[in-house]
């Protein structure tokens, strides 16, 4: 009996050590968020700044440099105060995505001193720190893929989802900053230009489905947001074609996204920390369960041993345990207690696994679409943006999903040989 029951604990108690992980792990996540959203500032200010061949905000970007990396150091300093012997959740991942995040960071000096110097292009700066963010965002994206509880699993797609829908935004007003500041617009920066705008759309929607519990907040925040104005932008910037464009409009660009994009990080924070609270509770409560349990089992000596096993065996059949199968002196409703744990325990893991299952349906999509878009990418020497829309003109001709597209991308490049 004593055997059958210290199991039961140590099934519970992992449960336990597996929210604090995951707690932990969204603690990282929200250290990372505070990254993105200082190096999606400075990405906006630096293509301004190379826009202008270096006339124009000159010190606001040596002041977005200065937050970024005081955002990077803190970053830096949460991953030396954390162990990191199994101190997140599913740390083999994990630890290889921060590895390849902090790898992608070791550029940006060489990066800062580039666009210092007016030695690289608008395009240039934005593509490389579009590679850095990327490979936070992966980060996260692990985060939310490697999460253990559907409940927190789901506001981690949320949260995942919004900061991806912000990141798009951030590279939208990257592009518009630039070409307001050089004074015109290319046709490859507008085609960029909507698709971004729609990638973030479709982000923001994907969000507001998994973040139920969030939308009066949402709703909330986007009536403060100048929205209005920044579709009055759009339409200068989309509709310039080959007629000059106002560079005193650059700064009001920057700023307008800007007050978007600050609003979705407000809305980022606050997710971020409401998933935490949901770790602490879940790990209060099953810690809770735990203690209640252990004193039922102490009470368990006196059991037949084989006792609450048949009497959950026959529980699941439908059948009642006969009295004399209990040991005399020891009440049935001790059976039964044990046996309500062990069903309970049962059915509540086979739920969770059905309900993951579900949640990451989306996950898997995207790392499909995701997965295509680099064999388009690498095949045809495309951008991001390129490869998107040529994944959404194929799905739109043949009226199917992009993700059934990519998965046919990605099948055919299974089999066919490289050029």
């Amino acid at each position: 009996m004593s055997q059958v029951l210290n199991y039961l604990i140590t099934a519970r108690r992992c449960e336990v050590e597996e929210l604090q992980r995951l707690a932990r792990t969204c603690q990282l996540v929200l250290t990372v968020g505070k990254l993105i959203h200082c190096l999606q500032q400075e990405r906006g200010i630096s293509n301004i700044y190379l826009g202008s061949r270096g006339e124009r905000d000159g010190q606001v970007w040596q002041e977005r440099v200065a937050a970024s990396q005081a955002a990077q150091r803190q970053f830096e300093a949460w991953l030396e105060s954390t162990e990191h012997d199994n101190a997140l959740s599913n740390g083999a991942r994990l630890y290889t995505r921060i590895a390849f995040a902090l790898h992608a960071l070791d550029g940006m000096p060489r990066l800062r001193a580039d666009v210092a110097a007016l030695a690289c292009t608008p395009a240039a700066s934005y593509e490389r720190f579009k590679t850095v963010v990327g490979a936070l965002l992966a980060l996260v994206f692990e985060a939310a893929d490697v999460a253990v509880d559907p409940q927190i699993s789901r506001l981690l797609v949320a949260l995942f989802n919004l900061m991806q829908g912000k990141e798009f935004a951030g590279r939208e007003r990257a592009s518009g900053a630039a070409a307001f500041a050089m004074g015109k617009i290319t046709r490859e920066q507008e085609q960029a230009i909507e698709t971004q705008i729609e990638m973030q759309e479709q982000a923001l929607r994907r969000f507001e489905s998994f973040a139920e519990g969030f939308r009066n907040e949402w709703s909330a925040m986007q009536a403060t947001l100048p929205l209005a104005d920044l579709e009055r932008l759009r339409r200068k910037l989309l509709t310039a074609h080959d007629r000059p464009l106002a560079t005193d409009l650059a700064d009001a660009w920057y700023q307008c996204c800007s007050t978007r994009i600050d609003g979705l990080h407000q809305v980022e924070i606050h997710l971020a920390q409401y998933v935490q609270s949901q770790c602490r509770e879940k790990i209060v409560e099953l810690q809770k369960e735990l203690d209640d349990q252990g004193q039922l089992f102490s009470q368990a000596d006196a059991l037949d041993p084989l006792a609450p096993l048949a009497a959950f065996s026959s529980s699941l059949e439908g059948q009642t345990l006969p009295e004399e199968s209990l040991r005399a002196g020891v009440g049935p409703h001790l059976t039964q207690s044990i046996v309500e744990i062990l069903r309970s325990q049962s059915e509540r893991l086979q739920n969770l696994t059905q309900e993951l299952a579900t949640v990451r349906e989306s996950l898997e999509e995207r790392k499909l679409i995701e997965r295509a878009k680099g064999v388009l990418m690498m095949k045809q020497g495309l951008n991001e943006e390129a490869a998107y829309r040529l994944l959404r003109k194929h799905a739109m001709n043949q009226n199917r999903r992009i993700a059934e597209v990519a998965q046919a991308i990605l099948s055919l490049t299974e089999i066919l040989p490289d050029a």
